[in-house]
């Protein structure tokens, strides 16, 4: 295509945005893939709904300019996502992975803007009024979506790969976590909460109360639900003022919905025996963060448990012994 007018410019730019898009649909989903922080992923898997409509608008100006995309075209983001894509791969630490994830998808925002942006103004110089008007909405979603990645990274992303960073320089060891799992037949008066099903208050189930994560004098603060299936995270911790025991029925009532729980981060107990505090107080936002991003965010990085009532003793819990369970000898044998 000769390139001597405006309107040359104008329709080369277009093209370019267009490989552009093609190159994130494909490269998105990765990303996703590679996120630990719930949130992030949710962004990701928006802006990857929302690509799919910026391109819907190209093929639309497309047809009314009469021009014919070309699938062999690149663009200059092609080069700019397979640096992004080992830069991300270089990332051990799952926290600062996810600060890299969010500076190349801001990177790819930023060559999108400047794209957008010409494109628009050129459509406006020839006159080209409804594709200057679309150019815009696009523009003003590539914005917002940059602004969401920001908010993301200041809440939460970027402290904990500060912490992470910290834990490499001093030589950190792993170990034993302040809050430990104990299966449902070594909590104390553990014939209470044998065989009890734990469903949502419209009656949705849940799965099985499967054990507790106490502290070492054996004050519950999670309680462990096996979903047996149900959801693809297996085991998940609910905070123990998220949920209610009915004794006659053997029910835990949760309050919390299913789209909410396929959010929560897995739950492997020997994993989580393993991990050191940091670690584990890192994934305990991360549970936090799929019940209540909002308070999530505004936590200070050095959040404590008496700061949300989530985590308060429920009145039904006082009617049992409050002392620890022992360890079994596997668990002694770990921490000695």
């Amino acid at each position: 295509m000769p390139n001597g007018t405006l309107r040359d410019l104008y329709h080369s730019e277009l093209l370019d945005l267009y490989a552009a898009e093609q190159q994130i649909i494909s490269s998105l989903p990765g990303l996703v893939s590679a996120a630990q922080s719930g949130e992030l992923r949710d962004a990701l898997e928006t802006h990857l709904e929302r690509t799919q409509i910026h391109v819907e608008r190209l093929n639309f100006l497309f047809k009314e300019h009469g021009l014919m995309s070309s699938g062999e075209r690149t663009s200059g983001l092609e080069g700019m996502a397979r640096a992004g894509s080992a830069r991300i791969s270089e990332q051990s630490d799952p926290n600062v992975r996810d600060a890299c994830i969010i500076s190349v998808a801001q990177h790819v925002e930023h060559y999108e803007m400047a794209g957008y942006g010409c494109a628009r103004t050129f459509a406006r110089e020839l006159g080209e009024d409804r594709a200057a008007d679309l150019l815009q909405q696009t523009l003003d979603e590539e914005g917002e979506a940059d602004k969401t990645l920001t908010s993301i990274a200041e809440s939460g992303v970027n402290d904990a790969a500060v912490d992470a960073m910290a834990a490499n320089q001093q030589g950190e060891s792993r170990t034993t976590p302040r809050l430990r799992y104990v299966k449902v037949d070594d909590f104390a008066n553990n014939d209470e909460y044998r065989d009890v099903k734990a469903r949502n208050r419209t009656g949705d189930e849940l799965g099985d109360l499967d054990g507790f994560v106490i502290d070492a004098s054996g004050r519950p603060y999670y309680i462990v639900i096996n979903s047996g299936g149900l959801f693809r995270r297996g085991r998940y911790l609910v905070p123990v003022g998220r949920a209610e025991l009915n004794r006659s029925q053997r029910v835990l009532s949760v309050e919390l919905d299913k789209e909410t729980l396929a959010r929560y981060p897995a739950f492997h107990s020997d994993e989580f025996s393993e991990m050191s505090d940091d670690e584990a107080r890192r994934y305990e936002w991360r549970v936090l963060e799929a019940i209540d991003p909002e308070r999530a965010r505004s936590a200070p990085s050095g959040w404590q448990h008496n700061q949300f009532a989530y985590y308060e003793r429920p009145d039904w819990m006082d009617t049992g012994s409050t002392e620890a369970p022992s360890m079994t000898s596997t668990e002694s044998a770990r921490r000695s």
